[in-house]
């Protein structure tokens, strides 16, 4: 660990050196002062010093060597921290994050929430493949309901973060008996408005398949107003109402009672899509009700029966085509494990920010991808032109870091790649 934290600030401050004495610098470039500065790497802290320059032209004074290897200003974690931050922190809590992202260092949970609230996730690339054809398409959802810390007097005290995921039904190859595994799945995740959600699975589908072959494409949740919103955005969609729900309020209306009979007649409706059936049978539930508390359990059940009627109905007439719908367990293995089941409290920015990270990585994201594009992202909206002089400058001078650089280390040309591997070969990549 002291190596590595050794050779790279001999490699950081040799740099600075250069650039001191280059004439393109001089041109262009005034020196101001130079200080010293810190940096937390997976291998430690380094110290290093560093020019101030401002330019003779008007514009903004910078540390320069900081802008070649990607630093920038008043930043104090290097990106492999960053990484092993942002990946741990979306496994446990902020403070075993900030524990775990260096050999000898701790992070502050503050620093790691800021990392996560800061950092920009976008939906994972899709491959440049041929649209798929499929006949039949799957969309389930649901949401998550997360703590708030909310603190003024009649805030919410409650966020849900929603999710949806597409899929073509149950791959049979990759199923067992005990667990069903969905085919070409897609998850999407934010606590944002509806519509944004709708759309960005509408922008998929539309991507991803052949919509001309698609015949239809089934909408699957508990009934809530933005599942259903669904509809206005997926072309060929029906909603189907999640069993899970339906079961819970049938037994919420039946089980008071203790008859068989009743409680086979309302499902007995319901398999049979006999809506006045159903009526029936709850008119009888209620004539036998007369605990008022029961009474309005049951007028409850009944209300959310008729109002998903067409969600239960569509089962009678296309249930060899609906594969069922799981969002509560996906829910509760996506989301709910690490921000609702356990007692914490959540910003609204942290939940949005955490369930996109959960989401990118459910989709088989890496964090490390994520944060080297947003680095080289800002790399090129801060390139000019002077910097790309000193940069081909700086690599043209090879044989002044050969070395520093070109030595025969066993973080860098080993097989296991361990945070000082990747440290080391992205100042090697920039540098040689």
């Amino acid at each position: 660990m002291k190596l590595g934290r050794d050779i790279v600030t001999e490699v950081l401050e040799d740099m600075d050196e250069f650039l001191r004495n280059d004439g393109v610098r001089k041109r262009d470039w005034e020196i101001v002062r130079k200080q010293e500065t810190g940096l937390l790497t997976t291998f430690g802290q380094i110290r290093y010093s560093r020019t101030y320059f401002k330019p003779k032209h008007g514009g903004k004074r910078k540390y320069l060597v900081d802008e070649l290897v990607g630093i920038k200003p008043h930043e104090r974690m290097s990106a492999d921290v960053v990484i092993n931050t942002l990946d741990e922190a979306t496994e446990s809590s902020y403070r075993k994050a900030g524990e775990k992202a260096s050999c000898e260092d701790i992070v502050s949970k503050q620093a790691v929430m800021n990392k996560v609230h800061t950092v920009e996730v976008k939906p994972l690339t899709l491959k440049d493949v041929e649209k798929r054809e499929v006949r039949i398409l799957h969309i389930e959802a649901d949401e998550d309901h997360v703590a708030h810390q909310a603190k003024r007097k009649g805030g919410s005290r409650c966020l849900m973060p929603k999710l949806i995921y597409v899929h073509e039904g149950i791959d049979l190859e990759k199923s067992t008996a005990k667990r069903k595994v969905l085919k070409n799945v897609r998850y999407f995740g934010e606590d944002c408005k509806s519509e944004d959600l709708w759309l960005q699975v509408a922008q998929y589908i539309s991507e991803q398949y052949n919509e001309e072959k698609i015949e239809t494409i089934y909408i699957s949740g508990d009934g809530a107003s933005w599942i259903k919103q669904g509809l206005n955005w997926i072309p060929k969609s029906k909603f189907v109402l999640d069993s899970h729900h339906l079961n819970k309020y049938i037994k919420a209306a039946t089980a008071h009672l203790n008859d068989e009979a009743i409680y086979q007649g309302l499902v007995d409706a319901l398999d049979w899509s006999d809506k006045e059936m159903a009526q029936r049978v709850f008119k009888r539930i209620l004539e036998l009700s007369k605990n008022e508390t029961k009474r309005s359990a049951v007028i409850d059940a009944r209300k959310y029966i008729m109002n998903n009627w067409d969600g239960i109905a569509i089962k009678a007439e296309k249930g060899y085509e609906i594969v069922g719908c799981s969002a509560e367990g996906h829910v509760s293995h996506v989301l709910s494990n690490r921000l609702s089941s356990r007692p914490k409290g959540w910003s609204k920015t942290g939940v949005n920010q955490m369930t996109k990270l959960l989401v990118y990585k459910k989709n088989g994201g890496k964090i490390y991808d994520l944060v080297m594009l947003q680095k080289e992202k800002e790399r090129k909206e801060q390139q000019i032109e002077i910097q790309e002089e000193l940069i081909r400058r700086l690599r043209g001078s090879g044989k002044r870091y050969e070395n520093s650089i070109n030595v025969d280390l066993p973080a860098i040309n080993g097989g296991h790649k361990t945070g000082l591997y990747h440290a080391l070969r992205k100042l090697v990549g920039r540098c040689g």
